[in-house]
């Protein structure tokens, strides 16, 4: 029964993930760095800064993705390991910046 757990939508699975959540942000907030930028103002080098570093970070949850879901193949658990990982992420960010700045 768990095996069957993956949803089925027309013929192919859908695997929802927090990861692929997270690429899905990161392109739309790339996109919206690279065409408008904050409050109208355009400034290249910070728009640039940003586009760079969410593509990278789109880059990397979704390598990490395929990386999750070839090692667990429960869809739950698969839910669990990556919120882990997202928030285990976002913690050692914060535990970083507070050291460094």
């Amino acid at each position: 029964m768990e095996k069957e757990e993956v949803q089925k939508v027309k013929g192919f699975k859908l695997r929802l993930t927090p990861l692929n959540l997270i690429t899905a942000i990161c392109l739309v907030a790339s996109g919206f760095f690279a065409l408008e930028g904050f409050g109208g103002r355009v400034d290249h080098n910070f728009n640039g800064l940003f586009f760079t570093l969410c593509i990278l970070a789109a880059l990397v949850s979704f390598v990490s993705d395929l990386i999750f879901r070839r090692t667990i193949p429960l869809l739950k658990n698969l839910w669990i390991v990556e919120t882990a990982f997202i928030v285990f992420t976002v913690v050692m960010i914060l535990i970083i910046k507070t050291l460094v700045f």
